[in-house]
């Protein structure tokens, strides 16, 4: 499994409005993670819940048209979305 990490575009927008004066709040972390292998694309992204100001974890498979709506799913923590996304890949 191969994992490439980069600026979530996201979070270059959010950095873009703020050096243009908008004070906007932060909805994305600024990092995500593309796992995969062979057969398939995963997508690891840390967002904000705005309805009670927590972060979350969230995966997606990606496909060549974007991503798979139905194949999201979210986690409180890192370790157990990754925990999902290597149960996924086997």
């Amino acid at each position: 499994m191969k994992v490439i990490k980069r600026i979530h575009d996201g979070y270059a927008e959010y950095e873009n409005a703020l050096k243009q004066g908008h004070k906007i709040p932060k909805c994305f972390g600024k990092y995500q993670y593309i796992y995969e292998d062979e057969n398939l694309k995963i997508s690891l992204v840390r967002l904000a819940n705005v309805f009670n100001k927590g972060w979350f974890w969230e995966i997606a498979i990606l496909t060549d048209d974007g991503v798979d709506g139905e194949s999201i799913e979210r986690f409180k923590t890192r370790a157990k979305a990754e925990k999902r996304i290597e149960e996924l890949m086997k």
